[in-house]
């Protein structure tokens, strides 16, 4: 069993205070440091245009500063971090106008990015109307977020959208892309036990069809099992325990010489664009394994 030594961790937070994003070292300081939240909020609010989106190259793939559903589902997820404040929830009221405001009823649904974002620097894959054919990416996310908030702001069309959410999985899915699959494990947490008994065995099929366990040996556009367990409380723990301990030494292992844990892929253009991102998303990925191996008491 491999841990992250001492210096290890010494040398990722070295890099998480010097190299990463001011947002990412927010975090780290608060979840790590006994930081302040209040922090972490002042950083994530330059992200967050007046129509209440996030943009602004949050999602580091995307430098576009036009709001996004893309980069208001990332700001929705760290806005559940941390302890309730005025400012907190002023931020999350606001993000969910946004998306309330940018409801497509034809597509039962959002676009991801807007069309505005062809106009700058971006990855090869983020062209508008991108992952059109799996709905799930990003509407079984916002719906699990709209859930998530229900009790003070009212979307009239969830209750709706839950039961095409369901239906869509059961029906149309190709459970082929491990990112719609992350947003509807995000979604499964949050359904009644009626709903979430009828996209079980779905859900199982997919995470066995994107989820790859052959430790080392990945390559390509696979997820990899610490995507979808996190810690030992994680709802897919069994399914994947007996791979989890060799996951972990392989984290371990792959950490770079300046601390980090650096991104398996390539933008394949706008280069000196890529390189700022590529640092942007190491510290990203250096907090995200840190989290992990915490969890896990990985950490010496």
């Amino acid at each position: 069993m491999e841990f992250l030594t001492r210096s290890g961790f010494e040398r990722a937070a070295t890099f998480m205070k010097h190299k990463a994003r001011r947002l990412e070292r927010a975090l780290f300081e608060y979840e790590f440091e006994s930081g302040s939240f209040h922090a972490v909020l002042e950083e994530l609010k330059r992200y967050q245009n007046e129509d209440g989106g996030f943009g602004h190259g949050l999602e580091a793939d995307l430098r576009c500063p036009d709001s996004s559903a893309l980069a208001t589902t990332r700001g929705l997820e760290i806005l559940q971090i941390g302890e309730p404040s005025e400012l907190r929830r002023d931020m999350i009221l606001s993000a969910l106008d946004f998306l309330e405001d940018t409801y497509l009823p034809e597509l039962k649904g959002w676009d991801i990015i807007p069309r505005e974002a062809e106009n700058y620097p971006r990855a090869v894959w983020w062209n508008y109307g991108v992952f059109r054919d799996h709905w799930g990416n990003p509407n079984a996310d916002i719906i699990a977020f709209f859930m998530d908030y229900r009790s003070f702001f009212k979307f009239t069309s969830l209750n709706e959208l839950i039961d095409h959410a369901v239906e869509y999985l059961l029906n149309q899915c190709d459970l082929s892309e491990m990112h719609e699959l992350f947003c509807y494990l995000h979604l499964a947490e949050r359904l009644d036990s009626e709903r979430g008994k009828r996209i079980a065995d779905k859900l199982e099929l997919f995470l066995d069809r994107c989820v790859d366990i052959r430790t080392g040996e990945r390559t390509g556009y696979t997820a990899a099992p610490l995507q979808v367990v996190d810690s030992p409380a994680s709802h897919y723990y069994k399914k994947y325990a007996e791979v989890i301990p060799a996951e972990l030494d392989l984290l371990v292992h792959s950490q770079a010489e300046d601390g980090s844990w650096e991104p398996n892929w390539d933008w394949h253009q706008y280069e000196k664009e890529w390189t700022d991102a590529r640092r942007e998303w190491q510290g990203v990925l250096t907090l995200q394994a840190l989290r992990t191996l915490r969890n896990f008491n990985r950490i010496e």
